[in-house]
């Protein structure tokens, strides 16, 4: 039976819609404009090293969360109303992890117990098209008298209804790297 390790989450409104979850050691990695690119159209992408994450919206704060698991789990989340899994091979040299946005408003200290190695995620979302709405409300409200507060009330009212989840487990060790020489 699958035992989830740990979970880590934080809520924010990442810097041009962006979450990104890394291997501390890895960033800007070769191919990160093709794997941002695809996130733009598929909601993620990867590079093998990062993987991004478009949000739909940068007016209300998004949940961000990390499991760590033993190996898959075998529970199916659309019956809670996930959508996914969209799943990427992730190379972790350090096997230290952090997920957030691209200027540093991050959680590390996911640490999974295999280490180094090259993991498996699975990442699920929903309410994406609520807060697209939640977006469009707020604009609507733009301009009008007390608009200061309405828009703080419905940026409250409407906090982390846009999510995701990434499901990480241990697949195997990483490949050598191709630079290191035998001697």
């Amino acid at each position: 039976m699958p035992t989830r390790h740990s979970r880590h989450g934080l809520t924010l409104s990442p810097d041009y819609r962006m979450i990104v979850l890394r291997d501390v050691y890895c960033d800007a990695a070769v191919g990160s404009t093709a794997a941002i690119r695809e996130a733009t159209e598929n909601v993620a992408g990867s590079t093998g090293y990062e993987i991004y994450i478009v949000v739909t919206q940068d007016l209300v704060e998004v949940r961000a969360d990390v499991e760590i698991w033993d190996k898959p789990p075998d529970d199916d989340l659309s019956v809670s109303g996930w959508t996914g899994p969209l799943t990427f091979d992730l190379d972790c040299p350090t096997g230290k992890l952090q997920v957030g946005d691209i200027f540093g408003r991050v959680i590390s200290g996911i640490d999974p117990p295999s280490g180094p190695g090259r993991y498996t995620v699975a990442l699920f979302h929903r309410g994406r098209e609520q807060a697209d709405r939640a977006f469009h409300e707020i604009l609507m409200v733009t301009g009008a008298d007390d608009d200061n507060a309405r828009i703080a009330d419905l940026q409250r009212q409407h906090a982390g209804i846009e999510r995701y989840l990434m499901r990480i487990w241990w697949q195997t060790d990483l490949p050598p790297d191709e630079d290191d020489e035998d001697l």
